[in-house]
């Protein structure tokens, strides 16, 4: 099952042309900390003219569309692209063609290529659709091709891509808000083309003072894409790897254990003639053919467990599959395990002396050797499973914390989505802040409904907004612009979120364009501008108007439960011209989900033509942004909990075998007078010593291995001393509980039957 998910995610190249050759570019910012970012389009064209090692650069933003004409309004998602955007990864169209250089100079022609999952799923597969005309946002769209299925970049789900409509230098080099993709020549190496778009950015440092700090950086497109997914799976493969091993080691124990019942079978057919080599060859066909009825099983349960993963997580696995190629590594695997937990016990089940072992009781010398062997077989399965269950006890501790993170809002019982407008249609910031108010007022007369807010970016969704700005009576430096989140909000959204207002006063409904401009900030922006004064009475310059800071609220988490909230100046949007979207939060007593078909119809009946998206409660995202540690977290957990299992398993197999080979000195120990409880303390002791043994390996190798969990870890070190000491505690009770079984009918040994028998 994971190597199924890291043959798609990390091995399987991407479904493009030479994709060793693609690049995501980023512009980076020195006195940021190299922070990268989205593109400046003067930057971009300049890069696109100057480097050489690119034979094609393109940009795209992401956008949404609403689709009307054809049944209902429908909101696609949509990119805006240049037109060397399908060049850059030799595309080719199932129908049509794609966009060509001359594209972006057809004046008020404009044009879009649709994917094949929305020419299916919006236009019923008509094969005439190329050449025909479709409206998104009220303007008039020419298709010109429909992508194959398997192309589907920057995401998954996108349903159209269109020329962008605008010429990329209306905005200043300061202005960055693409992102950019490119391919190498062939020939050309990473290092070649990282080093010349480093030139081609220096001259450009030196050319404009607003690239003073600005560099490029080039990072594959697998890479990119893949992201920290890499590392959280190359830890789940670990765990994997390490339950396979203490399984192995519990089969070849069971194998010691049963080679010694097979004793005189091996030397009856060692004395007619049979050779070591071909005993051993025997013992191993046996396991492996072992091996192979447990890999064939395991293809069955790891084709279930492939459609849970696709369908309950929120990783990029909808191309994980049982392929060709996991099914050869899983018959790989089959082969390589049934030969190492059947070798040691192949080699030892041959290595006797012949005549004392044809004798009856002979075989007994060699349990000394067979005991010490399995031995250090559970001591492995012990450290492993010790290892195993610490990694899994750091990610369990570090979701409770994160669960248990003040988020700045409260979540509950708000529901969220989003609306966006032509701006074709809606041409004015006026137009459209009267819309949305009239929006927050219809939702708000809904029954159950306490308070409704709107706001450009809602925490979670993925959406931010920066700005830079002007403080009264400062001069910035123009290389270190004054610059802070931005969110344009209606007057109740600080109200619908719960936010903590700690000083100062929230918007009205009288924060208009009439009224003197106001702003409320967070304590991010109140420490890091205002860190010795009160910021209440400061005032700031924003797109040349006058804001008055009249409230201070408390910090929220936005994007991440683990990073410190960010500078952010709220501004009224009746005072403000907001953007072509807004997110709206509807704070209800009622049922959150049956709320939704409520509300859907009540924002139909203000705007009929724009259907609302992007429709999840709070609580909701805040679960979406926790769940690569869930899905780790769960993983982890179950593996830690196969191999206390298996480890139990084989420490109640050792000491059963142990006190079973001593089952005649422990009936002349209690013949000469030794109680039951010295019997039971003589197995528990034998216990006791694997356990110590294990549990100090294990912990010294937990030590090493932890601290490649350092970057997914919050709140708890990796080396947490309490989640260490519960683990061993647990560990060890199990262990102790797996070997009072054997150590109790080791007491119930009746010394007469024994001594007969001797």
């Amino acid at each position: 099952m994971i190597f199924s998910v890291l043959n798609a995610v990390l091995l399987r190249p991407l479904p493009y042309s030479h994709p060793e050759r693609l690049v995501q570019i980023w512009e980076v910012i020195s006195d940021r900390g190299d922070t990268r970012g989205p593109v400046s389009p003067y930057n971009f064209l300049d890069w696109q003219r100057q480097s050489h090692t690119l034979e094609a650069m393109a940009t795209y933003q992401f956008e949404s569309f609403v689709l009307t004409g054809e049944k209902a309004p429908e909101r696609l998602r949509a990119v805006l692209v240049t037109p060397d955007f399908f060049r850059v990864f030799k595309a080719v169209p199932l129908k049509g063609r794609t966009f060509l250089p001359n594209d972006e100079k057809a004046g008020d022609d404009r044009m879009a290529v649709l994917s094949y999952g929305a020419w299916r799923r919006y236009f019923g597969g008509d094969q005439n659709i190329v050449g025909k005309s479709i409206t998104l946002d009220d303007q008039s769209y020419s298709v010109v091709g429909i992508m194959r299925p398997e192309f589907s970049f920057p995401g998954t789900y996108t349903d159209v891509w269109c020329l962008p409509g605008f010429d990329l230098k209306n905005r200043g080099r300061g202005s960055h808000f693409l992102f950019a993709v490119g391919r190498m020549r062939s020939g050309v190496t990473f290092l070649q083309a990282q080093t010349e778009m480093n030139t081609i950015a220096d001259r450009l440092a030196k050319q404009y003072s607003a690239n003073r700090f600005s560099g490029v950086r080039l990072v594959p497109l697998h890479e990119e894409m893949v992201g920290n997914l890499r590392a959280r799976l190359l830890v789940l493969w670990a765990a994997v790897l390490a339950v396979l091993l203490i399984a192995c080691a519990n089969v070849a124990g069971l194998l010691l254990a049963r080679a010694v019942s097979r004793q005189k079978e091996v030397a009856i057919r060692t004395a007619l003639g049979g050779s070591r080599w071909r005993l051993i060859r025997q013992f191993l066909a046996e396991s492996v053919l072992l091996a192979i009825a447990g890999g064939l099983l395991a293809v069955l349960l790891a084709l279930a467990a492939g459609k849970f993963l696709r369908t309950n997580t929120i990783m990029p696995l909808r191309g994980v599959h049982i392929d060709a190629t996991v099914l050869a590594f899983t018959g790989l695997v089959c082969l390589v395990t049934g030969l190492l937990f059947g070798l040691a016990p192949a080699v030892h089940a041959v290595t006797f002396e012949l005549v004392s072992a044809l004798k009856e009781g002979g075989w007994r010398s060699q349990i000394a050797d067979r005991w010490r062997l399995r031995s250090l077989l559970v001591i492995a399965e012990l450290a492993v499973s010790m290892v195993l269950l610490v990694s899994a006890g750091l990610l369990t501790r570090t979701l409770w914390r994160l669960q248990h993170v003040d988020p700045g809002f409260q979540p509950e019982n708000v529901l969220g989505f989003r609306i966006s407008v032509p701006q074709a249609k809606y041409t004015e910031g006026r137009r459209r802040a009267e819309l949305y108010q009239r929006i927050v007022e219809r939702l708000a007369a809904i029954p159950g409904v306490e308070s409704v807010g709107a706001t450009n970016d809602l925490p979670f969704s993925g959406s931010r907004t920066g700005t830079s700005f002007d403080i009264e009576g400062r001069t910035a430096d123009p290389a270190h612009p004054f610059y802070a989140d931005s969110r344009n909000v209606s007057p109740d959204y600080l109200q619908t979120m719960r936010m903590r207002l700690l000083s100062g006063r929230e918007f009205t409904s009288s924060d208009n364009r009439d009224a003197p401009g106001v702003a409320v900030v967070n304590e991010a922006f109140a420490r890091k501008f205002f860190p010795s004064q009160n910021p209440i009475g400061q005032r700031v310059k924003h797109h040349d108007r006058i804001l008055e800071i009249v409230g201070v609220i408390g910090d929220i988490k936005f994007d991440s439960l683990t990073k410190a909230g960010s500078p952010e100046l709220y501004i009224p949007y009746l005072q403000d011209d907001p953007p072509s979207w807004t997110f709206v939060a509807v704070r209800s007593r009622t049922d959150l989900p049956s709320l939704i078909r409520t509300v859907r119809k009540a924002v139909n009946e203000v705007a009929p033509d724009e259907p609302i998206y992007d429709v999840e409660t709070m609580n909701d995202r805040l679960s979406y942004a926790l769940g690569p540690q869930k899905l780790s977290s769960l993983l982890l957990a179950i593996f830690a909990g196969l191999a206390l299992v298996l480890a139990s398993v084989g420490i109640y197999g050792a000491i059963s075998y142990w006190a079973t080979q001593r089952t005649h000195e422990m009936g002349i120990r209690m013949a000469l007078g030794a109680s039951q409880r010295e019997v039971m303390q003589l197995v528990i002791g034998q216990t006791l010593r694997l356990l110590v043994i294990g549990l100090v390996g294990g912990m010294l190798a937990a030590m090493l291995t932890t601290r490649a969990l350092a970057g997914f870890l919050y709140g708890v070190g990796s080396y947490d001393p309490l989640t260490f000491v519960l683990i061993a505690i647990l560990l060890g009770g199990v262990a102790v509980c797996a070997g009072y079984i054997p150590a109790r009918r080791a007491t119930m040994v009746d010394p007469m039957v024994v001594l007969r028998d001797e």
